[in-house]
């Protein structure tokens, strides 16, 4: 017996490990990609970058506005170090760029004191101020962003206070009602929680007739109460004002890199981060963090692809670090080829915020349902099995309390993971390659308490949650640019699966409006059902079929694929099926007749009436909203403005970028409806039948009432 009690042992201790790392603990890499991929990640490498770029918010010098900025260097500097070939600095056109060389705000009265210096506080003067030196009297208005808040007040040639944003104080005080400054204290409701935050602001456009531009000052809650509560107390309060502004010509600075595939396809993906926000805000979080970690990503990839411990890459990469929006769609146009030839984009906005500190999840926004594809499901395996593995879970107490597989920096946190996968939010660079037809995903850290604000610096940040960041990038980027017929079929296979569980999601929804109903709305909470699981299941079946691009030939894996979408109709069937018993249950307990399902007059109408774009409008800004609204507004007469902005109020703003999208797909009003309804919530057909004649009285698009069949 001794002599096998090396050998029993040894069995214990393997079943021990197997017990530890169980099956379901999987995602498409190998557990042995996985750990190198942990192994090389630097989340010290990624928090260094940062600190090389943005090391305090800081008043640029001349110099940068006449030659190059420093966080194009920092980032064309480490990319070349680190092997990323095709490394460049490309500028474009812009308009001209705003900036100070001083900026003081002093109390004059009743006593002398620096309340502000742009040396000490980058963002606290206003984007777009004036030059001059200017001292008058302050005054009150309360909030400041309606007319009412200046009733009874004289603000001519003097300074107002007001806790609305700069740009509206300065519309309503300076523009209108002949001001010379405003002072902000706005802080998006952290002002308990964070006081002393100045808010990033700016302010635009002139003075009406001969009045002057003005200034405008942004300064934290704690100081704005603080005044606002002496001028309360009687107290006769002068500021003096001095700024010295210029303007540089305008550019944009964009830094590319590549990592070269290997030329057996034409394929390629992207890496999107935004390097600047406008230039005078510069954000640890948002987004030098994204920069930082991207560019952790490629050097990680292109060491383990080296060394053979990650396969080599088919698809060549582009890293693109931009202005936000701006910088993407120039270097989008400009280079045409390589638009036609990406298949994906990852965004990363706002990554290396420590978690803890900042009552946040690292967040995975999906692609609407207007781009359905496999990207969500590739990204949120990495991701869920990442975080998984990065928390103590109650079934392996028996192993000690530690995590599976840790992903941790040697000074950073050593928190759970703490992660989501939400539905599809707009606002950064990602939306740009949406609008292409591009699937684009992004990953950001929220919610982050000191966005936008003079509080965004490296001190708020977690090495270790940047480490987190580039093994998820890093194994995303890996699957999208190196996967062949094995790997597509896994991701398919992913896919499939997930989709399973959102179409049980979509029924779960779906019996919930029937269960929480009385007998007279039964037949609109079963008609939700059926729109619910139908929508989900025409989802899932362009998501399983996007997956061909992956394989060798896209076409022949595509005619495969396309087999799945009879099993996937078979599904949504019987989960309607389920979902008409449960109706038949719930109109016996009220004692009510079973919900007919047939479309009543208003839906009748509303299948018929096709919804076109008017011609060359489309939906613009990151939100859903028309190009030209503002103006063709002011166009109508007082009855139709007050129909639109009314039919406006009805919308919910979740859903008017999906609508924007949808408005150009040649759909019918009712399959527009169905559509929002089944992605988000039951949208009344009544409410969105108003916005959209609202947009036709504005001239955005035309309602066309096909002829009864």
């Amino acid at each position: 017996m001794k002599k096998h009690l090396p050998l029993l042992v040894a069995c214990l201790l393997l079943a021990s490990c197997l017990q530890a790392q169980e099956r379901e603990d999987r995602t498409l890499l190998s557990w042995e990609q996985m750990r190198a991929i942990i192994n090389e990640a630097s989340g010290e490498r990624a928090m260094h970058h940062v600190l090389e770029m943005v090391p305090y918010p800081r008043v640029r010098p001349r110099s940068e506005w006449e030659t190059r900025f420093r966080e194009s260097e920092v980032m064309a500097r480490f990319a070349k170090e680190y092997g990323f070939s095709n490394v460049e600095v490309e500028t474009f056109p812009s308009a001209q760029s705003w900036f100070a060389t001083q900026g003081e705000l002093w109390m004059v009265k009743p006593e002398s004191s620096k309340l502000h210096d742009i040396y000490d506080v980058a963002v606290s003067l206003c984007a777009g101020s004036q030059s001059g030196d200017v001292t008058a009297e302050l005054v009150d208005v309360g909030v400041g962003s309606s007319p009412a808040d200046y009733a009874g007040k004289d603000v001519k040639g003097k300074i107002v206070l007001g806790s609305a944003g700069a740009s509206a104080l300065h519309r309503l005080a300076v523009a209108e009602r002949g001001a010379v400054g405003v002072v902000s204290y706005s802080n998006i409701g952290n002002r308990d929680s964070f006081p002393d935050q100045a808010l990033n602001q700016g302010i635009s456009g002139r003075g009406q007739q001969d009045r002057p531009q003005g200034f405008g000052w942004s300064i934290s809650a704690r100081q704005g109460r603080e005044l606002a509560a002496r001028l309360a107390r009687g107290d006769k309060i002068t500021l003096r004002s001095i700024v010295k502004a210029d303007t540089s010509p305008g550019r944009m600075e964009v830094v590319h890199a590549t990592i070269p595939g290997d030329g057996s396809t034409t394929q390629e993906v992207m890496m999107s981060a935004h390097l600047y926000e406008g230039y005078i805000k510069q954000g640890a979080n948002d987004d030098s963090s994204g920069c930082a970690a991207t560019l952790e990503m490629g050097r990680t990839l292109i060491r383990l692809a080296k060394e053979g411990k990650l396969p080599p890459v088919k698809r060549t990469i582009h890293f693109l670090w931009v202005p936000e929006i701006s910088g993407t769609m120039a270097w989008l146009r400009a280079h045409e080829d390589v638009r036609k030839r990406l298949i994906a984009d990852l965004n990363f906005d706002m990554e290396g915020l420590g978690l803890r500190m900042g009552l946040s999840s690292w967040v995975l926004h999906r692609t609407p349902d207007t781009v359905p594809t496999f990207l969500n499901d590739l990204c949120g395996s990495i991701l869920e099995f990442v975080a998984n593995t990065n928390r103590e879970r109650i079934n392996y107490r028996h192993h000690g309390y530690a995590f599976t597989l840790p992903v941790l920096a040697p000074n950073g946190s050593r928190d759970p993971f703490y992660v989501n996968i939400v539905k599809y939010y707009g606002a950064s660079d990602h939306m740009i390659y949406l609008r292409q037809g591009i699937p684009a995903v992004t990953f950001a850290t929220w919610p982050d308490p000191w966005y936008h604000s003079s509080q965004d610096t490296p001190d708020k940040l977690d090495s270790t949650q940047f480490k987190r960041a580039a093994v998820v990038g890093t194994a995303a980027m890996s699957v999208l640019a190196s996967a062949g017929d094995e790997m597509a079929a896994r991701v398919a296979a992913e896919s499939l699966a997930r989709g399973t569980e959102r179409m049980g999601q979509a029924q779960r929804k779906g019996l919930g409006y029937l269960a929480d109903i009385d007998a007279p709305r039964l037949r609109e909470a079963a008609r939700e059902a059926q729109v619910a699981i139908r929508h989900q299941a025409g989802v899932e079946k362009v998501v399983v079929r996007s997956a061909a691009v992956l394989f060798a030939n896209p076409e022949e894996a595509g005619k495969k694929l396309v087999g799945f979408e009879t099993l996937i109709d078979q599904r949504a069937a019987a989960l309607e099926n389920e979902a008409a018993a449960f109706c038949r249950l719930r109109a016996e307990q009220q004692k009510a007749q079973p919900a007919e399902l047939a479309l009543n007059d208003a839906e009748k109408q509303a299948a018929r009436t096709l919804v076109e774009q008017s011609g060359d409008q489309a939906a613009g800004g990151g939100f859903g909203r028309f190009r030209g609204t503002d103006q063709a507004l002011e166009k109508l007469s007082p009855d139709d403005r007050k129909f639109v902005q009314a039919s406006r109020a009805k919308l919910p703003s979740h859903m008017s970028e999906e609508l924007g999208a949808l408005i150009g797909q040649k759909k019918t009003v009712l399959q527009i409806r169905d559509f929002l309804s089944g992605e988000f919530e039951p949208l009344p057909l009544a409410d969105l039948v108003n916005y959209l004649e609202g947009q036709e009285k504005l001239g955005q698009l035309k309602l066309a009432v096909q002829p009864e069949r």
